[in-house]
């Protein structure tokens, strides 16, 4: 049986904290070489727009699927749960258009992204597939109740106002468990599933 995740006094879903840098795990959707290369030019296009925008690095771009929290450190345990998770799942390919352009997360420092506003029946049985199966390897709510697709671009001042936006198609070709090290340039691949052709 894989690990159970256990709460922490800070709400965490990795249980106490341990000395280290903070590690934050997750499931996401990466965008092939090709597509990023034209998300990357996408974002040149905006950049008139958002002349204070902080733009993300075309390497990390990328759609989360589910947040699995954070720890002060390192939890193996918890990635071992997270593959197990992932056992024998043959999800089919999804196509995703992200068609708006949002401001998202924290209102002092909000995202810049790319959104599915109103993401298609299959892309939420996709995710609502993975969210059973993290729960049944031990994760808890909150995983989230609702899923808005979105890519992040960029961070920008308070109150900015999106623009309208020519909808982008993206194939995702694999799940992967990404995890982000404070401080740290770039997400570590810790476990990659091809979608089914």
């Amino acid at each position: 049986m894989p690990a159970t995740p256990a709460s922490s006094q800070q709400g965490d879903l990795f249980g106490g904290p341990k000395p280290g840098r903070l590690h934050r795990l997750f499931f996401a959707l990466v965008p092939s070489p090709g597509e990023c290369e034209a998300l990357r030019h996408r974002a040149e296009d905006l950049k008139a727009d958002y002349p204070q925008a902080r733009w993300v690095r075309p390497e990390r771009y990328h759609l989360t699927l589910h947040f699995l929290g954070e720890s002060e450190g390192p939890r193996e345990d918890l990635v071992a749960s997270a593959r197990d998770a992932m056992r024998d799942w043959q999800p089919e390919p999804l196509g995703i258009t992200l068609d708006h352009l949002l401001c998202l997360g924290n209102p002092k420092n909000p995202a810049l992204t790319l959104a599915a506003l109103h993401p298609s029946p299959a892309v939420v049985a996709f995710w609502r597939g993975l969210q059973q199966r993290l729960l049944r390897a031990g994760f808890r709510q909150p995983l989230g109740r609702s899923f808005v697709p979105h890519l992040t671009l960029a961070y920008v001042p308070p109150r900015t106002a999106p623009v309208d936006v020519t909808p982008v198609v993206l194939h995702p070709q694999a799940v992967h468990l990404l995890q982000g090290i404070e401080g740290e340039p770039d997400y570590q691949c810790l476990g990659e599933w091809s979608l089914a052709d």
